[in-house]
């Protein structure tokens, strides 16, 4: 009974790690990020589809040769719970994975980061996917200062890390319905001469940002 139950968990649980990795992946190299999720999502829907059934006629199997209405019941119901599980939470953890990625690239970066701001600060100049070793950045003038890292996407729709002092940054969540314009006021909204739809704070004042 515990082994067939861990099989189950353990083909729900490898799927629902999917979006999770495509998220981290994504925060480090959106090309690559998009390239996962254009292929290896649907080949995980796929694969959770047919798996389902696979499981579910297992598990009725299973469960008429099982003693005990109470564990005849959970064999019948845990491939049905972890697939609504599973299908509820992929969201969730693709968010989740995003955020864990950006966090472990700011961790690694930082350094780096801090001293381009410093440069940047010391000899304010436009700079536009400017290449730093390896690291790309853009730079608002303001004032004050602010720091688009690693910034990518496709035309006008981009994420980056964001340097940003104030932190005013947080003041952009995405569109007022009632007026059909972004929440934020427009000093906020047309850094670096785009359009700031939503932030979330990382930590200090480095922030994970989209932009349309």
């Amino acid at each position: 009974m515990k082994e067939y139950l861990k099989r189950v968990a353990r083909f729900f649980g490898l799927i629902a790690i999917v979006p999770f990795l495509v998220g981290f992946v994504g925060a480090w190299s959106a090309g690559f990020g998009f390239f996962l999720s254009i292929l290896v999502i649907p080949a995980a829907t796929l694969g959770l589809l047919v798996g389902s059934i696979i499981w579910f006629v297992r598990s009725y199997q299973h469960g008429k040769r099982v003693s005990g209405s109470r564990d005849r019941f959970l064999t019948y119901s845990i491939a049905p719970l972890l697939l609504v599980v599973t299908v509820s939470a992929a969201w969730p953890l693709l968010r989740f994975g995003n955020y864990t990625g950006t966090m472990s690239r700011l961790m690694v970066n930082h350094s780096r980061y801090e001293a381009i701001i410093a440069r940047v600060k010391a000899d304010p100049e436009p700079a536009w996917f400017k290449d730093d070793g390896g690291i790309k950045y853009s730079v608002d003038l303001g004032p004050p200062i602010r720091v688009a890292f690693n910034p990518e996407g496709f035309l006008d729709n981009w994420s980056g890390i964001i340097y940003d002092p104030t932190g005013d940054v947080m003041l952009a969540d995405g569109f007022d319905p009632r007026t059909g314009k972004f929440v934020a006021p427009d000093r906020v909204t047309k850094l670096f001469e785009g359009d700031l739809v939503s932030c979330l704070h990382l930590w200090g004042s480095y922030y994970n940002c989209s932009f349309t």
